[in-house]
């Protein structure tokens, strides 16, 4: 009897414990989750569910396409140079900061290109074999998808800078101690965006090629194409942050103008008072070599 009520209090704690280090590490996060972080998120999250087609990809090459392994591995060499480059993107990015929004759709319409040959070559080749091989249409959407998401990706990391806000509601600045929980927390959550995208479309994969192999040749097919017109949402994510993000920052400027500043003090709360970023060659140049 004793024995029993020590193991009922042991599980009570242990039960009391786990629960308390989930709510303080896990449920806190999302307390502090903003509206002016989601943008930035929305961009993590298509990063994320990229993923989505990498199953499809595969069997489209191991089925369609007779390339040999060392052109596949040549192939990986060069979609990788994108993300090897990230840094001297990133710092573009600064230099260009007033348009960086246009970088996102200049990458999603990378992500779309890539994704729509994809889908062409499994749906209707015979659209595409006019003008290129299908090995050829295959490189060219296998080298313009991580050019998009590099760019994507790079706009996002500038994006979460200014998802955290200066002010507070009463138009007070935050205290550095605070902001920089709040940055914390944005990249913290930019991080769980991303893996929970990817845990998604694992499941989703999981879904779509359950008993695969006793699937027909057209089932397949069918998938196959299924899972490309998903992906298009990818693009379409990313492109809805950045309109979010515009949104957002419209309605700031509003109600710091309702509170009696004038226009310029707006603009540099919300873009600083110098903003002027000069290019740094230690970067651009050795990122080169």
């Amino acid at each position: 009897m004793v024995k029993n009520n020590l193991d009922g209090v042991f599980l009570k704690r242990l039960a009391t414990g786990t629960w308390n280090w989930f709510d303080s590490h896990i449920i806190e996060l999302f307390r502090h989750l903003r509206l002016s972080y989601l943008p930035p998120l929305m961009v993590y999250l298509a990063a994320g569910i990229s993923g989505l087609t990498g199953i499809v990809g595969t069997f489209f090459v191991k089925d369609y396409l007779g390339l040999p392994a060392e052109f596949l591995a040549m192939l990986g060499f060069w979609a990788g140079i994108p993300w090897a480059l990230k840094m001297p993107l990133g710092h573009l990015v600064d230099l260009i900061w007033r348009w960086k929004s246009i970088l996102v759709f200049v990458g999603a319409s990378l992500i779309a290109a890539s994704l729509a040959i994809m889908l062409g070559l499994i749906s209707a080749p015979s659209l595409f074999t006019p003008y290129m091989t299908v090995e050829a249409w295959f490189v060219l959407s296998a080298l313009l998808s991580p050019v998009g998401y590099v760019v994507q990706d790079v706009v996002a990391d500038a994006m979460t800078v200014e998802a955290v806000p200066r002010l507070d509601d009463s138009g007070m600045p935050i205290d550095s101690k605070t902001l920089k929980l709040m940055h914390t927390t944005m990249q913290t959550l930019g991080r769980v965006a991303i893996v929970g995208g990817g845990i998604a479309v694992s499941l989703i994969n999981i879904l779509l090629f359950n008993d695969v192999a006793s699937m027909m040749e057209e089932q397949k097919v069918s998938v196959y194409i299924q899972i490309y017109q998903m992906a298009m949402l990818i693009p379409l994510i990313s492109i809805c942050g950045v309109i979010l993000a515009e949104i957002l920052k419209r309605a700031r400027v509003r109600k710091l103008l309702r509170q009696g500043l004038n226009q310029e003090q707006v603009v540099n709360l919300e873009n600083g008072v110098d903003k002027t970023v000069k290019p740094n060659w230690w970067i651009l140049g050795g990122s080169l070599t």
